[in-house]
């Protein structure tokens, strides 16, 4: 791989993570677990998941992976999170097993954090444990995809820190719980290990909104807007489009 190869999967590794911590990590970090110890954490997680997952990253042209920075960049400025592994999968063909995972897993997400938001009672400990088993999970489940090599602890850092430092404002939009919020990370991992059993990425952003709908079912209260839940699950879609598009450009569709 060349230099600028792998620059351009620091940079989507980099997105990956940030993204990942604005959504999955903020809500734990501010509402229960420390932020410091979270971000540690987190970041000793996912850099174990990564190296020690059974996935194994697609390798793609500069002109893909510049694609998937200006997609997710475009997004983020409308504040739509873009799932970056959806659309780089989408570039090597659909399946009817990662269509049914994509879009299957929101409905037994939100039955999940239902459930969980009826049965269990969160506590520090279980906090935590989940925190590093979401971590763990997304390194081994979307890192891993995008990249391996030994320069993505750099990526996984340095997105884990400056996305805990701009998570507030998802508490501020949201009213997280700490039960919620712990809920919707074991609801994340536990879907997870679907997709590295068939090797495809999941969308992390779409299973958190799914998980916290449900647990806002059960309480009658508003957790997160259903029209946010709608956003990440449009944001599906858009990836699988864009990705069909991107193919026709570069004339490989």
């Amino acid at each position: 791989m060349s230099p600028f190869d792998e620059a351009l999967t620091l940079a989507l590794a980099f997105a990956l993570v940030y993204n990942n911590a604005l959504v999955v990590l903020g809500p734990s970090a501010w509402g229960g677990v420390q932020p410091d110890r979270a971000l540690i954490l987190a970041t000793a997680s996912e850099i174990a998941g990564t190296f020690l997952s059974p996935m194994s990253p697609l390798k793609f042209s500069p002109s893909e992976y510049l694609a998937a920075l200006l997609f997710y960049a475009a997004f983020t400025a409308a504040r739509i999170s873009l799932p970056i592994s959806v659309f780089l999968y989408s570039l090597r063909g659909l399946t009817a097993t990662s269509l049914a995972l994509w879009f299957g897993t929101p409905a037994l997400a939100f039955t999940v954090g239902y459930l969980a938001a009826r049965l269990v009672r969160p506590s520090l400990a279980l906090g935590y444990v989940v925190l590093f088993a979401v971590s763990f999970m997304f390194g081994a489940n979307n890192i891993a995809f995008v990249d391996k090599d030994v320069y993505v602890v750099a990526a996984i850092f340095l997105g884990n820190y400056l996305g805990l430092r701009f998570s507030r404002w998802i508490m501020k939009l949201y009213a997280f719980s700490f039960s919620g919020a712990v809920s919707a990370s074991a609801s994340a991992a536990a879907l997870a290990a679907l997709g590295i059993a068939f090797g495809i990425p999941m969308s992390f952003t779409l299973l958190i909104y799914s998980t916290l709908l449900g647990s806002a079912a059960s309480r009658r209260m508003r957790i997160i807007r259903p029209a946010d839940f709608i956003k990440a699950l449009a944001s599906i879609t858009s990836a699988l489009l864009l990705a069909y598009a991107t193919s026709i450009v570069l004339g490989r569709a």
